[in-house]
């Protein structure tokens, strides 16, 4: 225990001397002074702004299948992973008691033609007699009356008869689509509850999607949600197909988000293309958007960019209210000149403003640049720079520069003196 003390009051003791020497103070003369580390060229070259995510394969239609008629289950020739077209048989239940009924339901429509035949016939001898006055008038009256009580009954009839007939064809249940069974919830010989007459809603029987397109649904950062835009290309590469690539395109932008141990995401769904059906349901897959592509752009690296403040600090002018003096006495007529015109201002609410160090034979020249589409790396130049200008990437001071060089040392002692891990 003594040891682990002393050891730990030598390394407190090293840490005060350290400091005691001045590491973080500027008094020495051009200790602040910046220390250029490199420079880079305005070019001309493509630039494409890229949004990376991962998501999950869902099919674009699913399809539970019930049946409207309830049973015992006698033919069910499908199994999960099946490829089914549509008009496909699916299942089919006992049908004896619905036959029954079709049977009895067409009789009866024979029965109620007959009866109609014999009515009209009634009726016109009833007309005839009538005319002649053999026949009373209540008597014709009722010759009619039949024949509308036997029409009548024809059209119950077959009305019946069509239902016994909807409901027997019930019994047999077929795919509404082209797609592919991704499970099935009955076996032979089940018997199974109507999705009609039944309170729970029927039995489902098996799940078919169409797997032709698929949707991919990603979880965008609310960083990058901006960028996105319905319409927009996207690479879609699943894992089970890591050297294969399926072209997408956004179709919406869920407007609520989502948020997860403090991170707040929008999803993003995207259409697929699946005409080979190798994608399948549930699959997991990565996602990669383009949000912007500019050709033949004039482009500079991003860490070249600052802001006016962070600009005054590196050059060492201090950090003051206000801009540099070099900034503010700028040469009349000098390309990437601050504008004052309230067109270039509106300009602005568009296009952000940044500031870069040109350096021209030697000098360096604060500069303000008006920007379009950047990434990571890149960022375009609408104005304020022309091809070839030499800008600074890196600019920092010899303090900082020394801080990180002791907090690394410090970082590279994994444990103290006599200390176990």
């Amino acid at each position: 225990m003594k040891k682990i003390i002393i050891a730990t009051a030598a390394v407190v003791l090293l840490i005060v001397i350290y400091f005691g020497r001045g590491v973080f103070s500027s008094s020495d003369a051009g200790y602040n002074s910046p220390i250029k580390i490199s420079t880079a060229v305005a070019k001309r070259g493509n630039l494409i702004l890229t949004v990376n995510s991962t998501g999950i394969v869902e099919p674009i239609l699913t399809v539970d299948l019930k049946s409207k008629a309830s049973g015992e289950i006698i033919e069910l020739p499908i199994e999960e992973g099946d490829v089914v077209s549509r008009g496909k048989l699916i299942a089919k239940l006992d049908a004896t008691t619905t036959k029954y009924a079709y049977d009895q339901a067409l009789a009866d429509l024979e029965v109620a033609k007959k009866s109609l035949s014999l009515a009209v016939k009634e009726a016109n001898r009833a007309d005839e007699l009538f005319g002649r006055e053999l026949i009373s008038e209540l008597d014709h009256e009722n010759a009619l009356l039949a024949k509308e009580r036997a029409n009548s009954d024809l059209v119950k009839a077959t009305a019946s008869l069509e239902d016994a007939k909807e409901r027997l064809s019930d019994t047999v249940i077929k795919s509404p689509i082209d797609g592919i069974v991704l499970q099935k919830f009955v076996e032979k010989g089940q018997i199974i509850a109507s999705g009609i007459s039944a309170v729970s809603g029927g039995t489902i029987i098996a799940t078919v999607a169409d797997l032709s397109r698929a949707y991919v649904t990603t979880a965008v950062d609310e960083v990058d949600i901006g960028s996105i835009e319905p319409g927009q290309k996207a690479a879609i590469i699943a894992e089970s197909y890591p050297d294969r690539e399926f072209m997408g395109e956004v179709q919406r932008i869920h407007p609520q988000a989502s948020i997860e141990q403090n991170v707040t995401t929008f999803n993003v769904t995207i259409e697929v293309d699946n005409s080979e059906r190798l994608l399948m349901a549930g699959m997991n897959a990565s996602v990669e958007i383009t949000a912007g592509f500019v050709e033949n752009a004039l482009l500079i690296p991003r860490e070249a960019l600052a802001d006016m403040r962070t600009i005054a600090r590196m050059i060492g002018e201090g950090a003051g209210s206000g801009p540099p003096e070099r900034m503010r006495q700028r040469p009349e007529g000098s390309e990437g000149g601050m504008r004052n015109s309230r067109q270039d201002d509106d300009s602005r609410k568009s296009n952000p403003v940044k500031m870069v160090i040109v350096v021209n034979s030697g000098v360096e020249e604060p500069r303000p640049v008006e920007l379009g589409l950047s990434n990571f790396e890149q960022a375009e130049v609408l104005s304020g720079l022309s091809e070839g200008d030499t800008v600074l990437t890196t600019m920092t001071s010899k303090a900082l520069k020394d801080r990180e060089a002791f907090l690394e040392r410090m970082r590279g002692w994994n444990r103290l003196p006599g200390q176990r891990r």
